[in-house]
C-alpha cells in the first residue's frame, strides 16, 4: 500500500552542515520524524565538537581508534539492543503538553514603555495641564495594552486549539489502530520502525505493507551495503612519517560479520513488530531483505533481494532472542538465502503483496440471484465475471486469501486476480473467465500464458461455460495453468452449495 505524503519539513544541522526533508501523512508523523532526525544529528554533532579537541595525531589515532571499535561493537549488537526497549508506542507521549509559552501582557509594562508619569496630586492640582498630558498618555497605553492584550489571547487561543486538535488526532489514531484498521496498523509501524535507535550512520529504508486479510506484514528493507558497515579496527599512529594507517578487519572475517549484522536486523525488525503491535490483527511477517550495489562484472546498477523469511507471531514468540545465533535463528523459520550472503546472490521474495492494483473495481453479488434454473452459458459476459470471483473469493477464503475482479475490457486482459498469503504454494493467481458456447480457441490460453508473465504471477486459471481442446490442454501442459471447463466449473458451484447448470447453444 503506497504511502501518500500530505506534509513536509526541511531540517537542517548547521555545525554538521546537513539537511533533510521529512515527510509524512500528517502533521504528528512528520514532528515526530523531524524530532528524531534531529536528536540523531546533535549525538553526532557533540561528538564532532570533541574531537576538534584533538590536536595530537597520536591522540587522534588512540580516539578514532577507540570510536571504531565502539562502532563495531554497536553493529555486533544490533538485535540485542532492541531486546533492552520496549517497541510499543507510548501515546501519551505523542501528545502536546507543552504550556503556552508567551508571557501575558501586563499594562504596567506600556506606561514604563510609553512614558505614562506617575499621578502628582498636589501638582496637578496646581497645574492642569499636567494632569491632561498624563491622562492622554495613560488612555493611549492602555487602548496599546488591550490592543496587544487582544491579540495575545488570540494568539493562545489559536495555540490551545491546534494543540487540542493534535491531541485528539492522537486519540483518534490509537482508536482506529486497536479497531485494527489497516492504514493506522501500517502507519504505528512505521513509527515503531522509525523510532528504533540503531547504530550512528546507519540509515533505515524501508517499505511495509499490512494485508488485513491473512494478517501479515511484509517489509521491504533495504539493507546496508558492505561498504556502510564499518570494517575499520585500527587508526595506527606512525612515528616515522608522522601519518595515520588505516587497519581494515580482514576479507574473511568481514564477510562473517556483515552476514550476522544482515540476519541481526531481520530478527530485530521482527521482533520489533510483534512486540509493538499489542493487537491481535498482526499474526505474521514476511521479511525481504534488499541490497543496492553494482555488479563488478558489468558495471550496472543492481537492486536484488538477498534474503526472505516468513514467520508467525505465535512461532517467534517461542525465541528466546538473547541466545539465538541469528543465522540458525533464520534457518529454523526456513529463510530463503543463496549462500554466503556476502555474495549477494538474489533470491525470490516469499511473498509480496501488491493489492492497490488501479484496475480493480468494486465486486457485487451474482451468487445470491442464482437457482436451479441458472443457465450460465447465458448470462450476461460481465455477470458471469463477477460471478467466477464470487465463487473463487469462497475457494481462497478458506486459505486467507483475497479476490479482486478487474474493469471490464473484453480485451483478453485479466478479469479477476487472487492473492494468496501462503509462503510455499501462495503468491499471485490471474484468473479469466470466458462465457463461451464453442470450444475455447487455444489462442485464449496462450493469451494467458502471456498474462502470467507479464503480470509476474504464479499461476493463471481460465474457467468457461464451454470445453477445452486437445490443443488447449498440450499447451498448458507443463505450465503454471489450470484449466476449468464447464463440467467442473459446474461441479464447483455445488460443492459450494449452488445449484446451477449449462446448456450450450450450438
Amino acid at each position: 500500500m503506497s504511502r501518500k505524503y500530505t506534509y513536509s519539513v526541511i531540517i537542517n544541522n548547521d555545525y554538521l552542515r546537513v539537511n533533510k526533508e521529512i515527510k509524512g501523512i500528517t502533521r504528528s508523523e512528520v514532528h515526530f520524524k523531524a524530532e528524531e532526525q534531529l536528536r540523531k544529528w546533535a549525538e553526532k554533532e557533540k561528538k564532532a565538537r570533541e574531537r576538534e579537541f584533538i590536536a595530537d595525531l597520536k591522540q587522534e589515532a588512540e580516539f578514532d581508534t577507540k570510536s571504531a571499535i565502539h562502532s563495531i561493537e554497536e553493529y555486533k549488537n544490533i538485535l540485542k539492543e532492541t531486546l533492552r526497549v520496549n517497541d510499543k508506542l507510548n501515546w501519551n507521549s505523542l501528545k502536546d503538553k507543552k504550556i503556552f509559552s508567551e508571557k501575558e501582557p501586563e499594562i504596567q509594562a506600556f506606561y514604563t514603555s510609553l512614558g505614562v508619569p506617575k499621578e502628582k496630586k498636589l501638582l496637578e492640582a496646581m497645574i492642569k495641564s499636567l494632569k491632561e498630558k498624563r491622562l492622554v498618555k495613560e488612555t493611549t497605553a492602555q487602548n496599546v495594552f488591550h490592543d496587544e492584550l487582544k491579540e495575545y489571547q488570540q494568539r493562545k487561543q489559536e495555540y490551545l486549539e491546534k494543540q487540542n486538535e493534535h491531541n485528539m488526532s492522537i486519540d483518534q489514531f490509537k482508536h482506529d489502530f486497536e479497531q485494527g484498521h489497516g492504514m493506522e496498523i501500517e502507519k504505528y509501524i512505521y513509527m515503531v520502525l522509525e523510532k528504533s535507535q540503531y547504530p550512528e550512520g546507519f540509515e533505515q529504508d524501508y517499505e511495509l505493507q499490512f494485508d488485513p486479510i491473512s494478517g501479515t506484514v511484509i517489509v521491504n528493507y533495504n539493507l546496508p551495503g558492505m561498504e556502510f558497515v564499518p570494517r575499520i579496527i585500527q587508526y595506527k599512529y606512525v612515528a616515522s612519517r608522522k601519518e595515520i594507517d588505516i587497519i581494515k578487519m580482514k576479507d574473511k572475517e568481514f564477510n562473517a560479520y556483515y552476514e550476522d549484522v544482515l540476519y541481526q536486523i531481520c530478527l530485530r525488525t521482527i521482533h520489533e513488530v510483534f512486540e509493538s503491535v499489542y493487537i491481535d490483527d498482526v499474526m505474521n511477517v514476511v521479511f525481504n531483505g534488499w541490497v543496492t550495489g553494482i555488479d563488478k562484472k558489468t558495471g550496472n546498477d543492481f537492486h536484488s533481494c538477498i534474503l526472505s523469511c516468513h514467520v508467525s507471531k505465535e512461532e517467534f514468540l517461542t525465541y528466546n532472542l538473547e541466545r539465538v545465533e541469528p543465522k540458525e535463528c533464520f534457518k529454523n523459520m526456513k529463510g530463503l538465502v543463496a549462500g554466503p550472503l556476502a555474495h549477494l546472490a538474489p533470491v525470490r521474495p516469499i511473498l509480496e503483496l501488491r493489492t492497490d492494483d488501479k484496475r480493480f473495481v468494486e465486486s457485487h453479488s451474482v451468487l445470491e440471484y442464482l437457482d436451479s434454473s441458472t443457465n450460465l452459458a447465458e448470462m450476461d459476459w460481465g455477470e458471469f465475471e463477477h460471478l467466477v470471483r464470487e465463487l473463487f473469493s469462497s475457494v481462497f477464503s478458506s486459505e486467507q486469501g483475497e479476490v479482486k475482479v478487474t474493469r471490464a475490457s473484453r480485451d483478453g486482459g485479466v478479469d479477476a486476480i487472487a492473492f494468496d498469503p501462503d509462503p510455499i504454494r501462495g503468491g499471485k493467481f490471474v484468473i479469466q473467465a470466458k462465457r463461451y458456447n464453442n470450444v475455447v480457441p487455444v489462442s485464449a490460453v496462450r493469451d494467458l500464458y502471456g498474462t502470467i508473465l507479464s503480470e509476474g504471477a504464479t499461476k493463471g486459471i481460465l474457467v468457461t461455460t464451454s470445453y477445452f481442446g486437445p490443443d488447449s490442454r498440450d499447451f498448458a501442459k507443463n505450465k503454471p495453468i489450470t484449466l476449468i471447463d464447464g463440467a467442473n466449473l459446474v461441479y464447483m458451484f455445488q460443492e459450494y452449495g449452488h445449484q446451477v447448470y449449462i446448456n450450450l447453444n450450438n
